[in-house]
């Protein structure tokens, strides 16, 4: 299992949308952006950084990876 950390969470007023930001402690160039519910406050943070990566999780499960 591994641990991230709860690095930034970013609103975007004007496109109405949310960010949170997660870093891995062992390797903070490692980096991991993602969408969550706009206006995201610091008590649902958690719980929807959670469900942000259940979602690309799935997502990537079925991805493949193209040339550019």
């Amino acid at each position: 299992m591994t641990d991230l950390i709860l690095a930034a969470l970013h609103h975007d007023y004007r496109k109405r949308r949310s960010f949170v930001t997660l870093e891995w402690p062992d390797d903070p160039e490692k980096r991991l952006g993602l969408p969550v519910v706009f206006k995201c406050t610091e008590d649902q943070l958690q719980a929807e950084a959670q469900k942000a990566i259940k979602a690309i999780a799935e997502e990537l499960q079925h991805a493949t990876i193209k040339r550019a």
